[in-house]
């Protein structure tokens, strides 16, 4: 199959001959280092001597693909005194030439040699000078060719991961299966976010790929998608990823199988051996430099002093962005001192974003949203975690992806009526009050707030705790309990005024997320009328499932924009930018952080688009969170004592520390997460993403033995 990939890049280069090889010729290519990265492991070093009626080649090529079966090859000579690289076509039974084979390759199907050239003589009609706008078609081919190979990569860890869902399946263990074990379907879900982490990222780079072509038809300047980078370092990054990622997949697949994982005549064994190996092909590896060259900091918009943000732009998804990221800078970022030192945001940063319309972002117009997508709302929770911090972006998400979608979904006119266009309008405030004090993940079991039927009403009974916004809310949205006995079935929403009798609120002192203020809610024989009920009776956990998924990717937003953020600031340090070793980490941790919001951007295109998003949410959520910490962690220790300064000081990390620990379990914790993610893959969720990619039926490769 890794020829197969290459026969592209061999293609193009025979097209750029005046007299191609044969159409029924095999060829092999072999390119010099500064062109190639290192793909395929190929290293050429050949030299062109102009004689008498052509030219004469010597030197050498090593570990070139396809070379034993080939009966020509293309190979890139030294460029010229002009800087010109010459593409030479060689028979390889001309006089001069010596091949040697490698001994059976770790890939199967795939066979390698060298060759050495000592004075062969190549005529005039088989070299070609290849100006720099070829040359740069050239780098353009070979980009590509490295993004087929870590497809190819990626649906070799798609498959692996398909069968290990297939065996743990089937399998039994303890009176059980295997797949009831919480480790294994841990394992599962953490696979599954590395193949679908990967397409992400090698369907953001064609993307990049295709509008370069086009950019380049129309006669326009070089544009890469990335700022300071030369064309094809995209894939060079995304090959980096998918080399870390596809073995990491894989291996979890063969530690499922037990001991068939690593017999040799188990396909799951060999596809270990062949995704590794496919891995080391794409190269790389020795350009940390160019793979992922530190982050810069992202130019601001420019935007006049004088000019206030009243409203956002929604004629582009551009303008909406910049518009955000004014309006943050502006109106929301230099208060966040003050919110951090003083218990957390006032009533003026609802008006702010009220008045902008932050909360009606995908609220229809008729109802006086916006009348936008997610895409939209995770471009203004970017801009606020670029700029300000996750209490300043965990407040108003709660308004705006959690509490203003269940009233719209599930209220009645009245309610609606009576609570949405103020919330929209930032002129009242929402709490959602869920979690409880023997536990917040595990709803069902943990639930003990109590709403008891009376004659004309409502009782609600019971305690809250950690509830974002609650000592500044005008209206709660509240879980309770409605049939003891009910389970997920016996729960209910109700909308409950802040002012009721009945109803204490307390303010937590917290160490994360410091801007937002944080409750905890005391009912006490609280009396509700008939009509404060959202939804239907008994089906609040199917109202909260349906809004999980948004307030998950919400939260991925913000975490990553937490961990760019602190990146981009570590990059500027000069301790930072002279440490070799220090830029390298940074480098890693970029191509990751790129590879999360490729995730997450297709998420979101996704959940815009109506599809089901509930796995892709459960593992944006645990991914972010997990590589949100790994990376403001790695900050901190980088810019040693002073992250830890006071938060208003120029080089503190501080409260991106606090706040990435709280956000991790908000949404639900990692664990439970895992879990609801693991029941998705269980009950055959798509482990590979976009049409044409096929779901796990729970069978294994149709070319994989039968289990034993």
């Amino acid at each position: 199959m890794t020829e197969v990939v290459t026969e592209g890049l061999t293609a193009v280069l025979a097209g750029l001959l005046p007299h191609p090889p044969p159409p029924a010729a095999r060829s092999c290519t072999a390119l010099r280092h500064t062109i190639t990265d290192g793909l395929l492991g190929t290293d050429c070093d050949i030299g062109l001597r102009s004689t008498r009626g052509g030219w004469t080649a010597t030197g050498h090529a090593r570990h070139v693909l396809g070379l034993p079966d080939a009966a020509w090859m293309l190979c890139e000579a030294a460029p010229d005194r002009e800087g010109n690289t010459a593409l030479v076509l060689l028979p390889l039974d001309a006089g001069g030439l010596t091949r040697i084979e490698h001994r059976p390759s770790a890939l199967d199907g795939a066979r390698f040699a060298d060759v050495r050239l000592d004075g062969v003589k190549v005529p005039d009609a088989h070299v070609v000078r290849l100006p720099p706008a070829l040359a740069r078609t050239l780098r353009a081919t070979v980009a590509g060719t490295r993004l087929r190979l870590a497809r190819l990569a990626t649906g070799l860890a798609a498959e692996a991961v398909e069968a290990a869902i297939a065996h743990v399946a089937r399998r039994p263990f303890a009176g059980g299966r295997l797949a009831d074990r919480q480790a294994v379907r841990h394992a599962l879900v953490e696979a599954t976010a590395h193949v679908r982490m990967c397409e992400s990222y090698l369907d953001l780079a064609e993307r990049r790929a295709r509008t370069r072509e086009g950019h380049h038809r129309q006669g326009g300047e070089e544009d890469t998608g990335d700022p300071g980078q030369q064309p094809g370092d995209t894939a060079l990054r995304v090959a980096a990823y998918v080399a870390s990622a596809v073995p990491q997949a894989v291996e979890a697949a063969c530690q499922l199988h037990g001991g068939y994982g690593f017999l040799e005549e188990e396909w799951i064994a060999r596809a270990y051996r062949n995704s590794v190996f496919t891995s080391v092909l794409l190269g790389g590896q020795e350009q940390r430099d160019r793979v992922a060259c530190p982050p810069v900091p992202a130019a601001a918009e420019a935007t006049s002093s004088q000019t206030r943000i009243h409203a956002l732009p929604t004629h582009s998804l551009a303008a909406f962005r910049a518009g955000a990221r004014a309006l943050v800078r502006q109106d929301i970022a230099p208060h966040v001192p003050d919110w951090e030192a003083n218990g957390g945001v006032t009533r003026d940063l609802f008006r702010t974003a009220g008045g902008a319309g932050v909360f009606g972002v995908r609220v229809p117009t008729r109802e006086g949203g916006l009348g936008l997508d997610l895409g939209h709302g995770v471009a203004f929770i970017r801009a606020v975690g670029r700029d300000a911090v996750g209490g300043v972006s965990t407040s108003l998400s709660v308004q705006t992806h959690v509490a203003a979608p269940l009233l719209l979904r599930h209220g009645t006119q009245q309610q609606k009526q009576r609570w949405l266009r103020p919330l929209l309008a930032g002129e009242a405030i929402a709490a959602v009050a869920i979690t409880e004090p023997t536990g917040g993940s595990d709803l069902v079991n943990a639930t003990a707030t109590e709403a008891v039927r009376t004659a004309d009403g409502w009782v609600l009974e019971g305690e809250k705790t950690f509830v974002t916004n609650a000592p500044l809310a005008d209206v709660l949205i509240v879980l309770a309990r409605t049939e003891p006995q009910g389970g997920a079935l016996g729960m209910t929403f109700f909308l409950v005024p802040a002012d009721l009798p009945g109803v204490r609120v307390r303010q937590l002192q917290t160490v994360g997320l410091r801007s937002s203020r944080t409750g905890r809610i005391l009912f006490t024989h609280c009396r509700l009328p008939d009509d404060a009920v959202i939804g239907r009776r008994g089906m609040a956990m199917a109202h909260l499932a349906q809004a999980l998924p948004e307030e998950r990717l919400a939260i991925s937003a913000g975490m990553l924009a937490c961990a760019r953020r602190c990146l981009e600031h570590t990059a500027t340090l000069p301790a930072v930018r002279g440490s070799a070793a220090a830029s390298a980490e940074l480098a890693g941790w970029e191509v990751h952080l790129e590879a999360a919001e490729a995730f997450l951007d297709a998420a979101v295109a996704c959940f815009d688009g109506g599809g089901d998003t509930r796995l892709d949410a459960d593992l944006a959520k645990t991914v972010s969170a997990r590589l949100t910490q790994k990376i403001v962690n790695g900050c901190a220790r980088l810019t040693g004592p002073a992250a830890f300064s006071g938060a208003g000081e120029a080089n503190s990390l501080l409260p991106h520390l606090r706040d990435v620990r709280v956000l991790s379990v908000f949404g639900g914790s990692c664990e439970t997460v895992k879990d609801t993610a693991a029941a998705e893959i269980m009950r055959g969720a798509v482990v590979r993403q976009g049409p044409g990619r096929r779901s796990s039926s729970l069978q294994a490769p149709s070319h994989s033995p039968q289990e034993r």
